[in-house]
């Protein structure tokens, strides 16, 4: 834009005339453009996981952007079936930095459900849980991104867990995950569930507890439709950043009403 200055003008500074002369065309500096806030998309790593492919279909629900791990889209859709073949799926092995640093372009929020399913061995928790974590940290790190929220398990704090001694150690493994995220700075939400169950959501409600106190919930279960309720919300609610969480179903609680819960949770120290 231009603004021409007539002859004539004159402005008064400090008790002196100063003439601006005839006709003189001033520019007005152009004023950079806003950077445009980059679109949502959602990093769901180990998409095609029991818990990971209800992630999926509510994601898929809400009509939000996503983009799915898994490391065999083949196998992926032989299990899942034809109805999720028009996914954005990548194919991606999270014990390879270079393949999550791939997957993680463009990517602004991240919900991890990998989990290991070997409890010695290549696929073991070392290398899935923890290494795995790492790898997406490191990589979520490296492209700013907003939210991470990631799936552990109840117990992951106490040795003595049943599940700990059967499986060698496993909760360790993921407890060392928990912490690499924390220590990293990103903003993030770390929820333990009880024993996996596929049920549908809303058919029980939900208890919400903090401290890993695992011995009374240790029967306790949770359908993985319930889970990928309580995984979305965390990604999107204010009251979730830097918590850590249990949740089980709690046929005593009213659906929906562990939502009011999420206000009240204490931030990690």
């Amino acid at each position: 834009m231009r603004k021409t200055l007539h002859a004539g003008l004159l402005m008064l500074v400090s008790g002196s005339v100063l003439l601006l002369s005839s006709c003189a065309t001033q520019p007005f500096a152009e004023q950079p453009a806003a950077a445009a806030k980059p679109a949502e998309l959602i990093l769901i790593a180990g998409a095609s996981g029991r818990a990971g492919h209800f992630v999926v279909e509510h994601l898929r629900e809400e009509g939000v952007a996503f983009r799915a791990t898994t490391r065999s889209r083949e196998e992926a859709l032989k299990r899942l079936g034809p109805a999720f073949t028009d996914i954005d799926w990548v194919e991606c092995d999270v014990r390879d930095p270079a393949q999550v640093a791939a997957a993680m372009r463009g990517v602004t929020q991240v919900i991890s459900v990998i989990g290991a399913n070997q409890i010695t061995g290549p696929n073991s928790a070392e290398f899935v849980d923890y290494g795995g974590v790492k790898n997406l940290v490191d990589a979520a790190l490296a492209r700013n991104v907003s939210h991470f929220v990631l799936l552990t398990a109840i117990g992951v704090t106490d040795p003595d867990h049943p599940f700990n001694k059967a499986t060698k150690g496993a909760l360790g493994w993921r407890l060392k995950g928990e912490n690499y995220l924390r220590a990293s700075g990103l903003s993030y939400t770390i929820v333990r569930p009880g024993g996996l169950v596929n049920e549908p959501a809303g058919k029980q409600g939900l208890r919400i507890e903090q401290g890993d106190q695992w011995r009374p919930l240790l029967r306790s279960t949770l359908s993985r439709d319930d889970l990928a309720l309580v995984l979305t919300e965390s990604l999107r609610n204010p009251a979730a950043r830097h918590t850590t969480f249990e949740v089980v179903n709690d046929p005593a609680a009213l659906p929906g009403a562990w939502l009011e819960a999420l206000p009240g949770l204490r931030p990690d120290p």
